[in-house]
């Protein structure tokens, strides 16, 4: 007979006692079945946990007495015909099951304000040597989250928690361990009153909104963490959850802050109640660390979990480059340009991965045939993805990835034409030209001139270098010996790089803190539309098929047209709409070929401007932006370079340069 059956047998014998005597010791259930005392404590505790599931009765137990079984007629009747069905299995309250229902009544603190071990025993009809075995597995599983728990003498059980491991354990505890009932129950049980269904529609709403579908994993944790924050704030419980300015500052450059913003603002619609922002900070912080918080990862408070995320960030970002520099033999390594446009720009790139919210490129194609040998290295980028964050990136991702390289190539790799002025023979002037090709990679090509022949004025290369002095104060000459030592490549190398500087001296560049407003897909060129409403309806078209703002925003685009001019002269326009619509900050922008008549004025480029002020973030990049779009279109020969771009790819890398 195998174990399971030995359970059934045991089963069946010792209720068909209970139902033949009003009253029955331990020790006599023992002599008669054939075992231990003990044993026979555990069996009963099992039999409870059966007859509770079951809504059966239960075994009573009272000390130096007896037990006996507490039934109605009808819940009796039920028990011998589960008894008497000879294929019935009768279920077992292991150690997981027990240390679950304890739980249950340990983590809830809010309504459970003095719990003894007696009280916990009472209420799950077990011994006192059971228990204590269940309250040392539930200190096991607490310690993972950095939970106390003790039995004090003639007080109780106690918890000694911070706000962050308790949520965590309430997180892991209600979507993990207790799969005996659902997330709403296991939500409902710790916050009784609590108006779940309108948190999970704010989500699912939000979801829509943004046009992407969280995993069932991240729906819950996030139903939990927003309920637990809705929860203790309607009820003014306040318990610290050390949430910097820093920290704050850091969360507020993620999809992941705006995210959790997005869902409270729902909520408050129908919840009459003020949620703090550290609530916001902290939910941000669980959806942004959801991949990494686990058992193991438990012991890091939020600041811990925020910063090593970022740091792990960032370091990703110090090797993609470190990579690229590698592959390319172009050393990016001192490109501040790239490395902060990089590291803002896959902020949003790893929540769109992470929740599966891509970022379709419609000019992916277009990029991986113009820019091919830079598109082939940021392949390379997918598997430190994966190394780095578990996540596969796609092929659409990786294109706007292939633009800040390029563009990073080109910044430091701008090739320099070199005109080489000498009277030596042809042996050594080829000797000298070979030498400069193998030794500086920038060089494009090499004009070689007599001094006889060699006219300062007509010259207009990037660099001239001169075995024999020339009397003149251009800051192209290097002079170099006859067989170009290696202090004269280094001279030749540093009048490179002061030439790249000149020539990368742009005064209307975005800093990389704005690149993230602007996208290729955004970005319509030589479009040919009868008028504004029309215009604008497409670019917003667009916007919310990507999920950056609501289908509601059009009509606040519009509503504000009608209301006040946003012409600003020079044929440019900058409308914009209501930002509580606002999802994702973005800048749309688009060309004309023919204007269009906008308010009083003719207009043909198009800006318009997708922003949010609900953080001290957004609120610093939008006037970043501004000051910077300024200088853009400031007169006409500015705004003509805008018109002027043929692709949109072209006007994208303008932006980024």
């Amino acid at each position: 007979m195998n174990n399971k059956n030995k359970s059934n047998a045991y089963f069946r014998q010792i209720m068909k006692m209970f139902l033949d005597n009003d009253m029955l010791t331990t020790q006599r259930l023992a002599q008669e079945i054939g075992l231990s005392e003990k044993t026979i404590r555990t069996k009963i505790d099992n039999i409870n946990y059966t007859l509770k599931k079951n809504q059966l009765g239960i075994i009573e137990k009272k000390p130096r007495i007896g037990m006996w079984l507490e039934a109605t007629s009808n819940q009796k009747s039920q028990i011998i015909k589960m008894i008497n069905t000879q294929d019935a299995n009768f279920p077992q309250a292991d150690d997981k099951s027990r240390m679950v229902s304890a739980l249950r009544q340990i983590l809830n603190v809010n309504n459970n304000k003095q719990l003894t071990s007696k009280k916990l025993a009472d209420s799950m009809y077990m011994s006192t040597p059971t228990i204590l075995k269940v309250i040392s597995d539930c200190k096991e599983w607490l310690r993972m989250f950095d939970i106390e728990l003790n039995v004090i003498r003639n007080k109780g059980i106690e918890l000694k928690y911070t706000e962050s491991s308790y949520r965590l354990a309430m997180r892991n505890f209600i979507t993990k361990l207790d799969d005996t009932t659902s997330v709403k129950e296991g939500i409902s049980y710790f916050m009784p009153g609590l108006q779940v269904g309108i948190i999970e529609n704010a989500i699912m709403e939000t979801e829509k909104e943004w046009g992407f579908h969280l995993v069932d994993e991240s729906f819950n944790e996030i139903l939990v963490y927003s309920s637990i924050s809705v929860y203790e704030s309607s009820r003014n419980i306040q318990r610290e959850l050390n949430i910097s300015k820093k920290e704050l500052d850091v969360l507020s450059q993620y999809s992941e802050y705006h995210l959790a913003e997005k869902v409270f603002q729902k909520i408050q619609r129908y919840i009459n109640v003020l949620i703090p922002a550290g609530e916001i900070a902290f939910l941000s912080i669980q959806i942004l660390c959801s991949r990494m918080i686990n058992a193991e990862a438990s012991l890091y408070d939020s600041s811990s979990l925020l910063k090593e995320y970022d740091d792990k960030l960032k370091i990703f970002v110090s090797k993609m480059i470190d990579v690229i520099s590698n592959i390319t033999n172009v050393d990016l390594r001192k490109d501040s340009e790239l490395y902060q446009g990089l590291l803002i720009h896959l902020r949003p790139t790893i929540f769109r991965l992470k929740y599966n919210r891509s970022a379709d490129n419609e000019l992916t194609t277009f990029i991986k045939n113009e820019y091919n040998q830079t598109f082939r290295v940021s392949w390379l980028i997918s598997v430190l993805f994966e190394e780095y964050f578990n996540l596969r990136i796609t092929e659409d991702e990786l294109s706007f990835i292939t633009l800040y390289i390029q563009t990073a190539l080109e910044r430091n790799f701008t090739p320099v034409s070199v005109s080489l002025v000498s009277n030596a023979s042809n042996g050594i002037n080829q000797m000298i030209c070979d030498k400069l090709r193998r030794k500086c990679d920038e060089i494009k090509s090499i004009h070689v001139q007599s001094m006889h022949d060699f006219e300062l004025l007509q010259c207009k290369d990037d660099l001239i270098l001169t075995t024999k002095k020339i009397n003149s104060k251009d800051k192209r000459i290097v002079e170099i010996d006859d067989w170009l030592s290696d202090e004269n490549i280094i001279c030749i190398k540093d009048q490179i790089k002061l030439i790249h500087a000149r020539n990368n001296d742009y005064s209307n560049n975005f800093s990389a803190e704005c690149h993230e407003l602007f996208e290729p897909d955004l970005i319509f060129v030589h479009m040919d539309v009868e008028n504004k409403e029309d215009l604008l309806r497409i670019l917003c078209k667009k916007l919310v098929s990507k999920g950056y703002v609501t289908k509601k925003y059009i009509d606040t685009v519009i509503d504000r047209e009608n209301k006040t001019p946003t012409s600003i002269g020079n044929g440019v326009a900058i409308p914009h709409g209501d930002t509580q619509e606002v999802n994702t900050a973005k800048i749309v922008i688009a060309t004309l070929n023919k204007s269009i008549l906008w308010d009083s004025e003719y207009v043909d480029v198009v800006f318009l401007l997708v922003v949010k002020f609900n953080s001290e973030f957004e609120i610093n990049r939008t006037q970043l932006f501004y000051k910077q779009y300024i200088k853009l279109v400031d007169g006409d020969c500015k705004v003509d370079i805008l018109r002027n771009f043929k692709t949109n790819i072209d006007f994208y890398r303008y932006l980024i340069r």
